[in-house]
């Protein structure tokens, strides 16, 4: 059995004008609204990004929404419904990219400076002596988009004020300048 749905072409539903409505199959209806499904999904994702704190580096006043075309609207004289499932569905030119994020975090270090990765002890020793690892001595603030931020610090809680002002600093260069 094949359920019968209502299209709107131009995703409003509020706009029931006769050439903005389609009578589709529900496969049919949802390869129609599939670019709008995508769109709205990545701007839901992106919204919860930043509502856990999640930085992005392009300022929200820059991202536009994009859709793909609209599949053509078949005419009463076509084919028989079972055509109208090989109607072609275009494809958007352009895949929408989510936002890039930029993390800032604290990457304990090696004493020639390298980073660690190993399972440690709450000393900073390593848990694995045959693990070649020779403890954590320092840590570096990193940025995804700038590196190493700063001087390595001694001691964690004092790696954790830069990380902090290196985050505000790209919260500030992505905020507007108020007029």
């Amino acid at each position: 059995m094949v359920g019968l749905t209502t299209a709107h072409l131009n995703h409003t539903p509020e706009d029931v004008r006769e050439e903005n409505l389609l009578a589709a199959c529900q496969l049919c209806h949802l390869r129609i609204d599939h670019g709008h499904h995508r769109v709205t999904r990545s701007l839901t994702l992106a919204a919860r990004a930043a509502a856990a704190g999640q930085l992005g580096l392009l300022p929200e006043a820059a991202l536009t929404r994009t859709e793909p075309p609209t599949p053509p609207r078949p005419t009463r004289d076509r084919a028989p419904a079972a055509a109208l499932h090989q109607l072609p569905f275009p494809e958007p030119e352009q895949e929408t990219k989510p936002m890039a994020r930029i993390s800032v975090k604290i990457a304990p270090l090696h004493p020639d400076g390298t980073e660690c990765t190993h399972a440690v002890r709450p000393s900073g020793k390593p848990r694995d002596p045959d693990a070649g690892c020779a403890g954590r001595r320092n840590y570096a603030v990193v940025c995804s988009a700038c590196g190493r931020v700063g001087e390595p610090h001694g001691l964690r809680v004092l790696a954790e004020p830069a990380q902090s002002a290196h985050r505000d600093s790209h919260k500030a260069a992505l905020t507007p300048a108020s007029r």
